[in-house]
């Protein structure tokens, strides 16, 4: 990554790039191929509102400080997706009235992407400003 992409990141981010403190794990992809995946994303049961960048908050964004989150992980900066609907559905206990998942494509110009095949886990870190396009909220 060039020295001054970290500009293009969030202030949560970006400060702890500046310190040092930050690292993208070592299989990140800067330039991919737009893939679908699926989020799982709050809602109530009757709110089925596009789905926008507030969707795609980071645990760092929403200021989380559970004990079982490690804020110095790349990760807790990051937003979590899977690549198949089951995936999501297995993770966040599903179904769940006050969740519903959202499927769109991951995309480059947006931000890097961490990809586990094996899990079917990505990490998506966003670049401050993006608007997140084309995810829909699923049918169940």
């Amino acid at each position: 990554m060039e020295d001054n992409n970290y500009l293009k990141f969030p202030s949560v981010i970006r400060e702890k790039m500046e310190k040092g403190e930050f690292v993208f794990p070592e299989n990140t992809c800067f330039e991919y191929e737009p893939f679908t995946a699926y989020r799982g994303i709050e809602r109530c049961e009757d709110d089925n509102s596009v789905v926008s960048r507030k969707d795609f908050r980071s645990h760092a964004e929403r200021r989380l400080r559970r004990r079982t989150i490690n804020r110095n992980d790349p990760h807790y900066f990051g937003v979590s997706l899977f690549l198949n609907k089951e995936s999501v559905e297995n993770a966040l206990s599903f179904p769940r009235p006050n969740k519903k998942i959202a499927m769109g494509n991951v995309y480059a110009v947006a931000g890097p992407a961490e990809i586990n095949d094996a899990t079917g886990h990505v990490c998506w870190w966003l670049y401050d400003g993006v608007e997140i396009e084309g995810f829909t909220i699923c049918e169940r």
